[in-house]
């Protein structure tokens, strides 16, 4: 009868053969039955059960991508929402206007028309009618006055806008006029967003309804910053430009 016993390994007891004769007889072949024959190496030993060790899910970033960051080229990431409205604009402009228009202006007016004004206003006050008086009023000087204001005034806004960022009057109030980008603005974009005083002046020399028609430039300046959120004139925003709170 045949050997069913691998080795012929058993004593003359009759024990069985035990586990390790079936592990050292096999010619140096691998055990079927040893642990280290299975990869364990993706089950998580951990909670003793062999749980498969999946890979944890990427994690992605829940952000859009069109998400203001707080340094974003945006007015509000930039620059906040504390600006100046339109009325305490009209405070810094009535500053600019009485240091440059009254001091510079009531100079070179003086210089330019002062006597003829002195003898128009003589004449005024003995004229029978106001048409009477007015013959002698110095029109033409107080034309080309005007005319040199203008450019002073713009060179003014330019310049300390360009080199400063600010005017006097915005100093006062505690303002400054910006780019886009932050920087001051450039000449171009200074004269782009001051350039409506152009059409004002040209306005009030409209004969009769003039001032009028200038006075309603103004009052659309204003309505235009108060309707804005970002509190933008119509040309702050030809010119891209931001007034601020320092």
């Amino acid at each position: 009868m045949s050997n069913n016993y691998p080795n012929n390994n058993f004593d003359s007891s009759g024990d069985l053969p035990d586990y390790n004769d079936y592990t050292s007889g096999n010619s140096g072949q691998a055990n079927p039955y040893e642990q280290s024959a299975y990869d364990q190496s993706g089950f998580d030993q951990s909670n003793g059960y062999g749980t498969p060790a999946y890979p944890s899910a990427p994690q992605y970033d829940s952000t859009p991508n069109n998400a203001m960051q707080p340094n974003a080229m945006q007015p509000n990431g930039m620059f906040g929402n504390d600006r100046p409205g339109a009325w305490k604009r009209f405070l810094g402009l009535i500053i600019d206007s009485l240091l440059v228009q009254g001091v510079i202006g009531g100079i070179l007016l003086f210089v330019i028309c002062g006597q003829d004004l002195v003898d128009w206003y003589d004449a005024l006050k003995v004229a029978n009618s106001p048409e009477e008086a007015n013959e002698l009023f110095p029109s033409g000087k107080v034309a080309i006055w005007g005319l040199i204001m203008l450019v002073v005034w713009l060179t003014y806004r330019v310049l300390m806008e360009s080199k400063k960022g600010t005017s006097l009057g915005k100093m006062a109030i505690g303002a400054r006029v910006i780019s886009v980008d932050g920087q001051n603005l450039t000449p171009v974009e200074s004269l782009k967003r001051n350039g409506w005083y152009i059409i004002g002046t040209v306005l009030g020399l409209i004969p009769l309804v003039g001032s009028y028609l200038a006075l309603a430039l103004y009052i659309v300046v204003g309505v235009t910053i108060g309707r804005s959120p970002e509190k933008q004139s119509f040309t702050d925003k030809f010119a891209k430009a931001y007034v601020v709170n320092k």
